[in-house]
């Protein structure tokens, strides 16, 4: 049984000025923004003392509210994610923070959950991240996917998004890669200690958040998720979301628990 003191809270970053598709937060998707289909998949979770969208947009903030969730407004030049859900942070009453990123639509509640867990398995780890199976080739040179290495004891190694060398000499699953999911977990401490941190070589490179910690050798613990689903981080897989919505059982059934009036 978790410690009484552990409180996690959920934090959903969003902003309309992402690079690689400007707007996706009010994206229609089956006829609701992609924010709110997260946040509502959020709630599924029983698990989290609070839920909350950090942005910097008032537009963002409009849609949210519109629909009964609650923001935070934080400042619009955080150079990463996880600066925006750590401004976020400081406004609520937990001591760990699950980070689900604004682009993770297909998120399951039961995902969340063991995140959860293995947050109160460990609560004094400083920070955690989703990861899935490698299912296809395909995923070790997609751009959209961040990999990793993940070692013996299920600490993340390192991150990179182009690992297509390795998949020739690597067996059934490509062990020992995963792909990571843009759900993380932190302790309010350590999100504190993010924030100062100087930026590093790979963070810069890469664009990947989760560098900024390896980079400065502290641990990361892997949280093996059910499968993976895809990430909206481009137009093209808009199309893909849409399928699993329409086609996969599982995804139809969380989809009609969130539209229900």
């Amino acid at each position: 049984m978790a410690p009484a003191a552990v409180r996690v809270a959920a934090v959903i970053p969003a902003r309309m000025a992402s690079s690689r598709f400007p707007g996706k937060p009010l994206l229609s998707i089956q006829g609701l923004p992609m924010v709110e289909h997260i946040r509502r998949r959020v709630l599924l979770c029983k698990r989290f003392s609070d839920v909350v969208v950090a942005t910097c947009d008032r537009e963002i903030q409009e849609v949210v509210e519109r629909f009964d969730g609650r923001c935070v407004m934080t400042s619009p030049a955080h150079p990463a994610a996880t600066d925006r859900v750590a401004e976020a942070a400081r406004q609520l009453d937990c001591t760990h923070v699950v980070n689900v990123q604004g682009d993770e639509i297909l998120v399951l509640a039961s995902d969340l959950e063991r995140m959860v867990r293995a947050i109160e398995a460990e609560p004094a780890v400083p920070a955690w991240n989703a990861v899935t199976m490698i299912e296809q080739a395909s995923e070790l040179s997609d751009p959209s996917i961040v990999k990793c290495a993940v070692s013996a004891s299920g600490q993340v190694l390192c991150c990179f998004r182009d690992w297509s060398s390795l998949a020739p000499k690597l067996g059934p699953g490509y062990e020992p890669l995963r792909s990571i999911v843009g759900i993380l977990g932190y302790t309010r401490a350590f999100l504190e200690q993010y924030t100062v941190l100087p930026r590093t070589p790979l963070e810069v490179a890469e664009g990947i958040d989760q560098s900024r910690i390896l980079e400065h050798d502290i641990l990361l613990r892997a949280v093996e998720f059910s499968r993976g689903y895809p990430a909206i981080n481009e137009p093209r897989e808009v199309a893909v979301v849409n399928r699993y919505l329409e086609d996969d059982p599982l995804q139809q059934a969380v989809l009609s628990e969130i539209l229900r009036p």
